[in-house]
């Protein structure tokens, strides 16, 4: 239904922005936000809603679900594979998106903590480190989606890749050349991807 796809894909671009802000407390130093893509956990349900977020340095996770939002910030040497494949059958959300995170301590990945700072209700509360029994669930995808589908503009994958392979891992795309050919994707998300 394409008149749903669209409100969909609305709804996505609007929620862009709330994702940055959400990830941004999570950033370190002077570092910043400059490329993102969108999706949904599936491409006909909305039982999360998932932003992917580069910096420099890490890849930002920003995914809401009925219960609550997860923000989680994760190194590049900590991905051991991040994996996009493009569909050129549909529209919707074309490219479908598997990432595999190192369980052990290679690169420190932290979340957000929910709430607020008490006394100060507009201050999110400091990072806090994902180790132990924990880093293991994230890594199994028990905590938020690993994978999805998701509109992934040619910057996003043009600064995934040299980010990742600056940390000595590797993207694995198929149907590039498809989907640089699409006249959906050209402009898809495109005027969204402002550097910050």
């Amino acid at each position: 239904m394409p008149i749903l796809h669209t409100f969909k894909q609305t709804v996505l671009e609007l929620g862009r922005g709330e994702a940055k802000a959400k990830a941004r407390p999570l950033t370190v130093g002077g570092e910043s936000l400059d490329r993102s893509a969108a999706g949904l956990d599936a491409r006909n349900s909305e039982r999360a809603v998932i932003f992917w977020l580069l910096s420099d340095r890490a890849l930002f996770l920003v995914v809401g679900s009925d219960d609550t939002d997860h923000a989680y910030r994760v190194p590049y040497e900590a991905i051991c594979g991040f994996h996009l494949d493009y569909d050129e059958t549909v529209d919707f959300l074309p490219w479908y998106v598997r990432i595999t995170i190192e369980a052990q301590d290679t690169g420190e990945i932290t979340r957000l903590e929910h709430g607020h700072v008490p006394g100060q209700p507009l201050v999110a509360p400091p990072p806090v480190v994902v180790d132990g029994d924990e880093r293991i669930r994230f890594a199994r995808g028990e905590t938020v989606p690993l994978s999805g589908f998701g509109a992934f503009p040619k910057r996003f994958r043009d600064a995934l890749t040299r980010r990742m392979e600056l940390a000595g891992r590797s993207v694995s795309i198929t149907g590039e050349d498809a989907a640089d050919r699409s006249p959906l994707t050209v402009k898809r998300f495109s005027r969204h991807e402002s550097d910050e």
